[in-house]
């Protein structure tokens, strides 16, 4: 029969017995009592792991964002494994044990919702004066006017005149002005 009680690695001796604790376990009195290994900060669990005590020993797992046995966790990097929740105009930076999501350029939001900025009505785009703004998912688009040539962010007048493209009749003098030219008919015609 067993004389040592639970949780005991009895051991029978020549007209006595040993009766140690198991492993997880210690005396206190004549009891075998579980130690709790997490609370005492004996367990092997990795810093990005939690410990959870069990009879006799304990459980590493993971911490979210972190995978393997508990006494090894390397990070998950949800940006490169597409289990990331940011939105399709925003970007994912991985970071340890989580991510970040941020807005492309052209949108605004919190990263995991963003809306594109009309950057022609709010004024942030940088077309001439004298040039058509063409908001664009992320971005704008700049057209000079008719009337005058360029990239849209610089934009000078044609001289109508000058290159002689104007329709003006043989018997009126052209005019340029800003963005556009007048035909004057010379005197005596009208």
């Amino acid at each position: 029969d067993d004389a040592c009680g639970p949780h005991t690695a009895c051991e029978n001796l020549p007209g006595s017995h040993l009766c140690p604790c198991i492993a997880g376990y210690e005396k206190v009195g004549s009891e075998c009592v579980d130690i709790d290994e997490c609370e005492i900060n004996t367990d092997n669990c990795n810093l990005n792991a939690q410990c959870a005590n069990e009879a006799g020993g304990f459980q590493c797992t993971c911490n979210e964002g972190f995978i393997g046995d508990g006494v090894s966790c390397l990070d998950v990097d949800e940006c490169i494994a597409n289990t990331d929740d940011c939105h399709e105009d925003a970007f994912c930076e991985n970071t340890q044990g989580s991510f970040l999501c941020s807005c492309n350029p052209g949108y605004e939001g919190d990263g995991l919702l963003c809306s594109d900025i009309n950057e022609c009505l709010s004024g942030s785009h940088n077309c001439h004066a004298d040039a058509q703004c063409t908001n664009e998912a992320g971005g704008f688009e700049c057209e000079c006017n008719p009337g005058y040539f360029g990239d849209g962010v610089l934009c000078s007048d044609i001289n109508e005149c000058a290159e002689e493209t104007d329709d003006c009749d043989p018997n009126a003098e052209c005019a340029n002005f800003p963005g556009s030219y007048l035909c004057n008919c010379h005197d005596g015609f009208v």
